[in-house]
């Protein structure tokens, strides 16, 4: 199955949180129970460094599991985090690895990033 595309906008200054559900083609949630989940995101695909990167392990962290059997988890940045973004628009992908086996891409797309006026 093809990664789902889905944009979003990251507000500098401001702790950002986002919940997901991954679900199946028939609409059912993928268990997710013992998976670990890693994201980047980069101005260009060939970038050396990404501007952002985020996983299930500590660190960088950013990303938990919130709700296993029904495929929630949940993509978070703290204030910190985001005040030291300073990107106007990026591309990521996040990928998904299940126990024991190989990467699943199963989101990409773009971030905006809302840049914070009062400081």
């Amino acid at each position: 199955m093809p990664a789902g595309k889905y944009n979003f906008t990251i507000e500098q200054g401001t702790k950002f949180s986002r919940d997901f559900a991954w679900k199946n083609a028939d609409r059912t949630p993928v268990n997710i129970s013992g998976y670990s989940f890693r994201m980047m995101a980069r101005h260009k695909h060939d970038d050396a460094l990404p501007i952002i990167s985020l996983s299930t392990f500590e660190p960088p962290g950013g990303i938990s599991i919130v709700d296993g059997p029904n495929g929630r988890f949940r993509i978070s940045l703290t204030q910190a985090q985001t005040t030291a973004l300073s990107f106007n628009e990026a591309i990521y992908d996040l990928e998904a690895v299940p126990p024991g086996d190989e990467a699943i891409r199963i989101l990409e797309g773009k971030i905006s990033l809302s840049k914070e006026v009062t400081k």
